[in-house]
């Protein structure tokens, strides 16, 4: 692209209808609707991610306020997305939230490099058999994992595993429970967000630790993985609050281990002795956790840390209800798919997420129902973790590494794509692509500087800001301005919000990830583009993300490969055979140059062959050579050959960048 075209572009795509303030009645009632939408996705794709809630608000804050400030597509709005699920879920789970701040930092920057030079456009150079496949298999991911989560369970690690146990995940949530009196669900929902309060807090004080506590590692083990052999005692003075922190849990849950021994709630569930056994063993273990942090022994803290973690989850587990929470999972789709079928359309305006999270909490709030809700401290801005590069002593460079330019390309693809299709939605603005990824890659940095999730342009939002009448960049700004208020003055609302209600709304936008219509419209493209989707989907389920988007692009070169070397040559001879004519369908390349020399070998001797490259599209040097030869060997058997050698030569040479005047004798 030269600089006037760049200029121009600039010109075109960042246009706003006569300014920020041209249309404030529009964007501010848009900015509602948009805020409406991303409230619930931001908290489900951080509940799908494994990181609190408050990480996937921030981002909607960072992408509203900052990127949304200077974005090259003005209408396009930037948060959590659920394309960025998968990579974060295994980077947490693997290596600890205490490094996901530095990947997605590193991503940033690789983003704004990536703009700076001017590389925008060549994220959208993928095939789209590769983009459709890489959303489906994300999408049969999500799906898979959430459907779990609906069910008040805990996903079973790979995608392949998520697949197989959904029957057994069906079987918990089939049979229809008991309501029971309002006073024993009233104690047993009470119970449950009593106990989640402290599982939430134990989990802060377990980031607190790995951030403060670390072990050195070798590069590489004898068995193949990072061996911790150094361990760093912590100075006592810097962990105090953590421990006075950790006293006031213990206590706290000593005296919920006592109410629950005497108030009865264990014999409302399936298995009262084992709901106090593993009561008892929970806080056994949080007090293990505290005697560990005040002796200081690092590698310790850290194991008793994660064990009492696990321990307050297993109550958690047997405190609620499967089949409760399958019901208000299945409720909450249901209103998912008929708002937008029985609803009036003046009440389509209303986000359909919004209405399904609403009425699920109010049919919890109403019923009493013991499921899982929503954990959330009492100040989200608590969750806020800057990131340490001291972490890296335990995870190695390469690790975070590979995350931050996973993170990075898909991010960029993603949110590259959104941008085309919001173009494609309004003609009041065009996108500047490299303006756009530059300004994904600074909100990215900043998400990364305080912990918080990556972000990419998100079709869901930035459909429902054009839908709703978003005319400038004032209502992304104005989205992000309406998160940023609620989370401060209102985060309390959110422990009201059952879990399942969010893992419903992420099983059915997994679903509409796999979009079954781009199936069909790849099929009319040929069978190998269905062929190169399904590949990528499958690998990227059984295997991971990178090496199934890996796996689709080498295919679809490998396709162009076999479309660009694929030459059909039909050879008619006269009866007499004293002429004969050579058609080439196709690129004459060197690959193909046996199937061309087959061709001239059946020519009679002494015949006149003419050429017909007209449905030709390329040819080489070597397949000029190898006509060249052949005519001199066939001149020796008193024939010709007739080919007009200037007009093919040109276009060998036009093709290969050198221009017709410099053409000699070849």
């Amino acid at each position: 692209m030269n600089r006037d075209t760049r200029t121009q572009e600039t010109k075109t795509s960042t246009a706003v209808p006569s300014g920020l303030l041209a249309s404030p009645r529009q964007d501010f009632l848009a900015s509602i609707v948009v805020f409406l939408v991303a409230l619930p996705l931001c908290m489900g794709i951080a509940l799908a991610s494994g990181v609190p809630v408050a990480a996937g608000l921030i981002t909607g804050i960072v992408g509203g306020l900052v990127v949304g400030s200077f974005a090259g597509a003005p209408l396009q709005v930037s948060g959590p997305a659920a394309g960025l699920t998968v990579i974060v879920y295994d980077l947490v789970q693997n290596h600890g939230l205490e490094v996901l701040g530095i990947a997605v930092l590193i991503g940033g920057g690789l983003q704004v490099l990536a703009g700076l030079m001017g590389y925008g456009r060549w994220f959208r150079a993928v095939s789209p058999a590769v983009i459709h496949g890489m959303l489906a298999g994300i999408g049969v991911l999500i799906l898979s994992s959430q459907f779990h989560v609906m069910v008040d369970d805990a996903p079973k690690g790979s995608g392949i595993r998520n697949l197989l146990s959904i029957p057994d995940a069906i079987r918990k949530g089939l049979p229809m429970p008991e309501l029971g009196n309002v006073q024993d669900r009233t104690a047993r929902r009470e119970l449950l967000q009593q106990f989640g309060a402290v599982h939430e807090q134990q989990v802060q004080i377990r980031e607190l630790v790995a951030e403060q506590i670390l072990t050195e590692r070798e590069d590489v083990g004898r068995d193949g993985t990072d061996q911790p052999v150094d361990a760093h005692s912590p100075d006592r003075s810097s962990i105090a609050p953590l421990i006075e922190t950790q006293q006031s849990l213990s206590e706290d849950l000593a005296g919920l281990v006592e109410r629950l021994q005497v108030s009865g709630v264990s014999e409302t569930v399936r298995d009262p002795a084992l709901l106090r056994q593993v009561a008892n063993q929970s806080l056994a273990h949080v007090r293990i956790a505290l005697n560990d942090l005040q002796q200081a022994d690092a590698v310790r803290v850290r194991t008793s840390q994660a064990e009492a973690q696990h321990h307050l989850e297993t109550v958690l587990s047997a405190l609620k209800s499967h089949d409760w929470a399958a019901k208000v999972g299945l409720l909450t789709i249901l209103i998912l798919v008929l708002w937008k079928v029985v609803v009036p359309a003046q009440l389509k305006l209303v986000p359909a997420p919004l209405v399904a999270i609403v009425v699920a909490t109010v049919a919890t709030t109403i019923l009493k129902l013991p499921v899982l809700y929503v954990e959330v401290p009492d100040n989200l801005w608590s969750e806020v973790h800057f990131p340490s590069f001291s972490v890296l002593r335990s995870v190695s460079w390469g690790v975070v590494i590979q995350a931050g330019a996973v993170l990075a390309v898909v991010a960029s693809a993603e949110t590259l794509l959104c941008a085309t299709a919001v173009d494609q939605m309004q003609t009041e603005t065009r996108t500047n692509y490299d303006r756009e990824l530059t300004a994904q890659g600074v909100g990215n940095m900043i998400c990364g500087a305080v912990g918080a999730l990556p972000m990419t342009g998100v079709i869901v939002r930035s459909s429902a800001n054009v839908e709703a009448g978003g005319r400038t960049r004032l209502s992304t700004i104005l989205h992000g301005l309406w998160l940023l208020v609620f989370v401060s003055l209102l985060a309390f609302l959110l422990r009201m919000i059952p879990t399942a209600a969010l893992a419903a709304m992420l099983v059915y936008t997994g679903y509409k990830l796999i979009n079954v219509r781009a199936i069909r419209e790849l099929r009319s493209y040929g069978r190998g583009e269905v062929i190169i989707y399904a590949v990528t989907l499958s690998t990227i389920v059984c295997a991971d993300l990178l090496t199934g988007v890996l796996t689709g692009v080498a295919l679809s070169a490998a396709k162009l490969l076999h479309r660009f070397s694929r030459l059909r040559t039909s050879l008619e001879v006269d009866p007499d055979g004293k002429k004969a004519s050579l058609k080439l369908v196709g690129a004459a390349t060197f690959i193909r140059l046996p199937y061309l020399a087959e061709a001239l070998e059946v020519v009679p001797d002494g015949s006149e062959l003419h050429v017909d490259f007209a449905q030709l599209t390329y040819i080489d040097h070597a397949c000029l050579d190898l006509l060249a030869t052949w005519s001199k060997q066939h001149e020796g058997t008193g024939g010709t050959l007739v080919i007009d050698w200037e007009s093919l030569r040109a276009r060998f040479r036009h093709r290969s960048g050198r221009p017709a005047a410099q053409e000699g004798a070849a």
